[in-house]
């Protein structure tokens, strides 16, 4: 009998863990159905100290130490394991030390700058921060303190980054993003998008709206489900298993040579309840969380970002939809009837009551397909990939989603707990030697043949297979292998009962970009007047040397130059 999961998405989370944690615990109540698992997509804010504070990517008026502390020093525990990416708002140093990936709390789990994991026989890919032409080419370069751009930048994916996420072989069931997929919006209803944000209009218009690292990723992934934050609003769309959403390939993410020397220097739940590998779903409307209240304007503050002109990129686009409602689902690959059932695939929806009906395919997930050419592919025959983008986490808006997933019973035994994938840490050993650490643009090694039609660098399978030999033999000889509950605290945190208010003098009114109530102030983010009292003691190391790396390396036979560098 297949295993059933029920799996919450959190749009962007700002720190707002005991609001997120309260309405999920109320859930269980009222259903009856336990939450096995939370995705968070971006913006998380582990915030430890007043040196995270400092390092966190937002306007410095933004800037306050939150309620993550709590649940690092164990007063507080997660209720449901925790999986989350990495956002443009967080504390870069705190990611840095778990760049590939690591408890930031106990049963919470970063899943690094990019990673896949395996939870009750589901496999889980992630990768973090946003796009950002003109770091994407770059090497890790940011060396504390971490001053002016290089607090944005340690946020910018990297095509490092993309480049071991397209080595993977094997089908994945989720990929979590911060940032959209490139052209997504043309696989939904984008009037209704454009209604609520009207402001993208021309970047939906250039093409623009999105990630096409991410894109590229969706390209060859295929995913059943991709879930994204970033841009506020909850849409959803579906990527059919013959259609191709970017084709320019490797290649078609050029970098950009920009002059740094002007770059700013910044110091509801809608819980629904939908289908996953099968069956059918409702989603209603469910209670807002009640916050004070906060204008769009100030809460989509973001940072400051340069301004680029880039060329406009051939893609193979659809057109923009218009006036219908998101064709989510047809996992069967027929064609919707106009009469839908619970069989069809189709979907109906109504956007003023925000009530949406999703029906989807009654299979289980099918095996990977192979190419003649030696090199596999993760695609699914005839799956088509859910696209899921939430919120963030303030009254009235749709910021967290409940899914339940059937897995198939040759992937649903074992404990819900999170385990290693072995074919991702034979990609780490594979990978590592070439980390870039300097501004150079990053070239894929030579071993990476272009191949395909798109000229995409990989691996070849035997090469793949090397490694992996080595991973069953050295780390998966007794079978799976969970990932361990070693986490230890490593950086000093403010004294009991300070107030998720406090900046620490770190947040300014003057000099930043924006208007409004700064986040902490009165009608703000945090309730209650921003208290601006001072760190005491010394203050905190930028980059803390974390156990949890140094074993995960010993583990799979790599080194950490990244770590060791900054430390």
């Amino acid at each position: 009998m297949p295993r059933t999961l029920n799996i919450a998405i959190e749009g962007c989370c700002h720190g707002m863990l005991d609001n997120i944690y309260s309405q999920l615990l109320t859930r269980q109540k009222q259903t009856n159905k336990k939450i096995d698992l939370l995705i968070i997509c971006g913006d998380f804010q582990a915030i430890r100290n007043v040196t995270d504070l400092g390092c966190m990517s937002c306007p410095d008026k933004y800037k306050q130490i939150g309620g993550f502390y709590r649940y690092y020093t164990g007063e507080r525990v997660a209720p449901v394991p925790t999986i989350f990416v990495g956002g443009n708002h967080e504390a870069g140093n705190h990611s840095r030390e778990l760049y590939y990936g690591g408890w930031v709390a106990p049963n919470i789990y970063f899943m690094g700058n990019s990673g896949v994991l395996k939870f009750g026989g589901l496999r889980i890919g992630g990768i973090s921060g946003i796009f950002k032409d003109f770091d994407y080419a770059k090497g890790y370069y940011e060396r504390p303190p971490f001053r002016g751009h290089s607090r944005s930048s340690m946020h910018h994916a990297r095509s490092y980054e993309a480049f071991k996420m397209l080595q993977i072989r094997q089908p994945l069931d989720i990929v979590v993003s911060h940032d959209w997929p490139q052209n997504i919006e043309r696989y939904g209803d984008t009037d209704g998008l454009l209604k609520k944000k009207p402001f993208f209009e021309k970047e939906v218009e250039r093409g623009e709206l999105g990630s096409p690292l991410n894109a590229l990723l969706l390209e060859r992934l295929r995913p059943k489900w991709w879930f994204s934050a970033h841009l506020h609003v909850r849409f959803t769309a579906s990527f059919g298993p013959q259609e191709s959403i970017f084709t320019q390939g490797w290649k078609g993410i050029p970098p950009y040579e920009q002059d740094l020397s002007n770059v700013p220097v910044s110091g509801g739940l809608d819980a629904n309840q939908t289908d996953g590998m099968s069956g059918t779903a409702q989603i209603g409307n469910v209670d807002e969380i009640v916050m004070s209240s906060l204008s769009d304007e100030e809460a989509d503050l973001a940072e400051p970002e340069l301004e680029i002109k880039r060329p406009r990129m051939e893609l193979n686009l659809p057109p923009p939809k218009h006036d219908i409602a998101p064709a989510l689902i047809d996992i069967t690959d027929q064609e919707p009837t106009s009469e839908t059932s619970e069989c069809t695939g189709a979907v109906t929806s109504d956007l003023k009551q925000e009530e949406h009906s999703i029906q989807t395919d009654s299979t289980n997930i099918e095996p990977a397909t192979t190419n003649p050419v030696s090199y596999s592919t993760p695609r699914v025959s005839g799956r088509a990939t859910n696209f899921l983008a939430l919120d963030k986490c303030l009254p009235k808006r749709q910021f967290l989603e409940v899914i339940e997933i059937k897995v198939p019973d040759s992937a649903a035994d074992g404990e819900l707990k999170l385990e290693y994938d072995p074919e991702w840490l034979a990609i780490l050993r594979l990978c590592n030697p070439y980390l870039p650490l300097d501004e150079s643009p990053f070239v894929p090694p030579a071993q990476a043949q272009a191949c395909e039609a798109n000229q995409l660098p990989l691996f070849s399978d035997e090469q793949v297979d090397r490694e992996l030999e080595w991973v069953n033999k050295n780390v998966f000889r007794n079978g799976r292998v969970y990932v361990p509950s070693n986490f230890v605290p490593v950086a000093p945190v403010p004294p009991p009962g300070t107030p998720d208010s406090v900046s620490f003098g770190l947040a300014r009114n003057d000099g930043n970009r924006g208007r409004g109530r700064g986040r902490g102030q009165r009608g703000g983010y945090g309730h209650n007047q921003r208290n601006d009292a001072p760190w005491t003691g010394p203050r905190p190391y930028f980059i803390n040397a974390n156990p949890q790396t140094d074993d995960f390396c010993k583990m799979v036979g790599i080194i950490d130059p990244l770590t060791q560098l900054l430390r």
